[in-house]
């Protein structure tokens, strides 16, 4: 049995002008891929991996690519990518399983993920079944499913279960080639913004949410169901959470479990809520000074690379400064040009700098610092450099990169637990710094990832829409993606 296996991650924030190049894909083709997945570590893809190679099964390699999310995917850069998974599709194949994010949108293409199943289903033929591992956020459109026989989706939120979800994958996938038996996917579109900050699984109404889909698995003739919870700062077409659901050839059986589903989500939907402490920036330092111990944590989720931010505005940084406020650590700036000057003047120098942007408007200006440069080294896989100014240590770095393991910092040589309050350039907080944390809060500032869906300018997606649109009836039935 020959099965392709490969993955191509973005999740594209469409408020981002900035395009995600080639270059910022971390990219295998190939054999490659297999040093790839050793450094891996539990992805869909490895998920994926496991349970073909325990079966025996030859794997037809293709391409494995992610990016940090960012700005919609340049053209080329897709297209590279794309072409290199059509090549490997282009022999003869048993079968096809992916792990895909589900929110990626190219510069002209809202639909990338729609357009990628639709060019490999016809590449491989009509008998080859693609079955493919989610993001919880992926958007769930009619052209993934005419093209792919079946989806299943990440269950937590932060994501915690990637290898179990390629698992599942690749289980739903070898399942349905050895019992000779079709796969049938429906899915139901739930018209909301949502984002992952209002939507922790450990916390309600989420908690309560995914239960249910265990339950649900348990039914005779259903295979998988899922929620996905689409992606907010998407401005495309096809934007919408969804319920979804895999039977063993039973689509009546398939669009009634997954109009269920989507009936129960939306009687939930007034609780979906921020799941931390939110607050504007002034209010969240004010709070978090009243923490009598430290390390607070503060997320800076208005600038969160981790959803496409540019993570390099400093408004709340300035407002640190003019407050006098020390012991803080505030990061990480991706300011590159930045990085060079504190690289060029050497540890232990005093320097004057610009840091970043004061805001997301166009040709807004840097922050004037003064500081010494206390640190050079790497955070995680970037260059990176420490600038303490006025009590503050300031991490900029020389690529945007997610906040999400304070061993990080501890490799460019900083003690995370020793400060009063760590402001992080992130959304809800991994649960690696939630280990170390005092108390964590959001503060909600503004950037391509506010979380105060009012304030960005939606000009694509379906009306109605909640939050934004609150006075009209949700029935199920209408909103079969099909």
């Amino acid at each position: 049995m020959r099965i392709l296996i490969g993955s191509f991650s973005h999740e594209s924030n469409t408020f981002n002008p900035e395009r995600t190049k080639l270059e910022d894909f971390d990219a295998a083709y190939g054999q490659d891929m297999e040093v790839l997945m050793t450094q891996g570590g539990r992805s869909a893809l490895n998920g994926i991996a496991g349970v073909l190679q325990k079966h025996g099964v030859e794997f037809v390699f293709s391409a494995a690519a992610r990016a940090t999310p960012g700005g919609p995917v340049a053209r080329a850069a897709y297209d590279s990518i794309k072409n290199r998974i059509l090549e490997a599709a282009s022999g003869p194949l048993d079968g096809i399983c992916l792990h895909l994010h589900g929110s990626m949108t190219v510069e002209d293409l809202d639909d990338a993920e729609g357009d990628l199943l639709a060019a490999l289903h016809a590449a491989a033929g009509p008998n080859v079944p693609i079955v493919c591992s989610l993001d919880m956020h992926a958007m769930v459109s009619a052209a993934m499913l005419r093209s792919a026989q079946a989806f299943v989706g990440y269950r937590t939120a932060p994501h915690i279960d990637a290898y179990e979800t390629g698992r599942r994958a690749a289980d739903l996938l070898l399942r349905s080639l050895q019992e000779s038996f079709s796969l049938t996917t429906a899915a139901v579109a739930l018209p909301l913004l949502v984002s992952g900050e209002q939507s922790e699984t450990s916390k309600a109404p989420m908690k309560q949410l995914i239960p249910l889909l265990i339950q649900t698995d348990r039914q005779p003739s259903i295979l998988a169901s899922s929620y996905f919870m689409g992606f907010p700062w998407a401005d495309v077409s096809i934007s919408a959470a969804s319920a979804l659901v895999v039977t063993r050839d039973d689509r009546d059986l398939a669009e009634r479990t997954a109009q269920g589903l989507a009936h129960v989500f939306w009687q939930h939907l007034e609780q979906f809520q921020f799941t931390t402490a939110a607050y504007p920036f002034p209010e969240a330092l004010r709070q978090a000074q009243a923490v009598g111990s430290g390390p607070v944590c503060i997320a800076d989720c208005g600038d969160n690379p981790g959803a496409g931010g540019s993570q390099n505005t400093v408004a709340p940084l300035e407002h640190l400064l003019a407050e006098g406020t020390t012991d803080v650590l505030f990061g990480a700036i991706a300011d590159p040009q930045a990085l060079a000057v504190c690289e060029q003047a050497g540890r232990g120098s005093d320097i004057q700098v610009e840091l970043g942007r004061t805001s997301i408007a166009e040709n807004s200006p840097g922050l004037k610092a003064s500081g010494r440069v206390t640190h050079l080294g790497e955070l995680g896989r970037t260059r990176a450099a420490v600038l303490r100014v006025q009590g503050v240590d300031i991490v900029i770095s020389q690529r945007r990169t997610m906040m999400l393991d304070p061993q990080d910092l501890v490799q460019l040589g900083l003690d995370p637990a020793s400060y009063r309050i760590l402001v992080l350039k992130s959304g809800y907080l991994d649960p690696k710094y939630e280990a170390i944390a005092a108390a964590g809060m959001l503060a909600l500032t503004p950037g391509y990832t506010n979380q105060r869906f009012s304030e960005l300018h939606y000009e694509r997606i379906l009306r109605p829409m909640y939050p934004l649109d609150q006075d009209f009836v949700y029935r199920p039935s209408d909103y079969l993606i099909r």
